[in-house]
């Protein structure tokens, strides 16, 4: 009976050490950051395994000597990844990458922050414009009133504005405020 014991016993640990996950390893992807200086510095990013908004907290650099290195926003200019530049700013008096959804006449960025409640940790999104002659500081885009504003920031395309008309509604998501504004800067910078 021990003997029976012991080999159930083993292999109910035995099943338990093989059906433990084994660490998945660190992805790195391509891309650069942009010193402080200007000097640009080719290498690969640690791609976070679940929270994206460390994308816009900070990021670990692998540079070609392989030397990983952490730049916040305060220690770069900026980085670009995926044929995304992220440039570093200050936000709700917080330092942040923001990433650059389109850029001319009318800049469109993305930030992600957390905010805790009631001890649960939520990601949220925002979307912030900077016009051209504008006083240099973000729009932040509100949820309530994403029609009006892109109304107001495209009233010199009037074929956009009707555009943003005929929908019925208008949801605040990267991709679809992204492609307004590329529309809105093709059109701008034709003229």
């Amino acid at each position: 009976m021990r003997v029976f014991l012991f080999f159930i016993f083993l292999f109910c640990n035995s099943v338990f050490v093989f059906s433990q996950a084994k660490k998945a390893p660190d992805v790195f992807e391509d891309a650069y950051v942009i010193t402080l200086k200007g000097d640009t510095i080719k290498g690969q990013i640690k791609m976070p395994k679940s929270k994206k908004v460390e994308l816009f907290q900070k990021i670990s650099f692998k540079d070609k000597t392989n030397k990983v290195r952490l730049y916040t926003p305060d220690k770069i200019n900026g980085y670009c990844h995926n044929n995304y530049y992220f440039i570093s700013a200050y936000h709700n008096n917080k330092s942040c990458y923001f990433k650059v959804l389109s850029k001319g006449k009318a800049s469109l960025f993305q930030t992600t922050f957390e905010v805790f409640e009631e001890g649960i940790a939520n990601e949220i999104e925002e979307f912030c414009v900077m016009e051209e002659k504008s006083d240099g500081q973000f729009k932040v885009i509100d949820e309530k009133g994403v029609r009006k504003q892109l109304k107001d920031i495209f009233k010199s395309n009037k074929s956009l504005v009707q555009k943003i008309n005929d929908q019925k509604e208008i949801a605040l998501r990267a991709d679809v405020l992204e492609t307004y504004f590329k529309e809105f800067n093709q059109s701008a910078s034709s003229n």
